[in-house]
């Protein structure tokens, strides 16, 4: 595990993901749920994205910074107790 991680859980559920969709000699998930989607499929982007969030800057992808980009307009989140303080 990446020294920089802060969610160990999602970090494992999001690389047991990726593990399982890979692609085929035609460029498509050869997992059977993703019905032969173009690779990266959406479960493949998602599961990039969660190692991110994770943490794990080594998974950080062009999407996902366009993505941040694009939010940096937003305000960010504050807890209840920080709030409270």
């Amino acid at each position: 595990m990446p020294a920089g991680v802060t969610d160990p859980l999602l970090w494992r559920l999001a690389l047991d993901v990726i593990d399982a969709h890979h692609p085929d000699q035609s460029g498509r998930c050869d997992n059977l749920l993703c019905e032969h989607q173009v690779w990266p499929c959406h479960a493949a982007r998602n599961a990039r994205r969660a190692l991110t969030m994770a943490g794990d800057a080594s998974a950080e992808t062009e999407d996902d910074r366009r993505t941040a980009g694009e939010q940096q307009g937003l305000r960010p989140r504050r807890s209840r107790s920080a709030e409270a303080a």
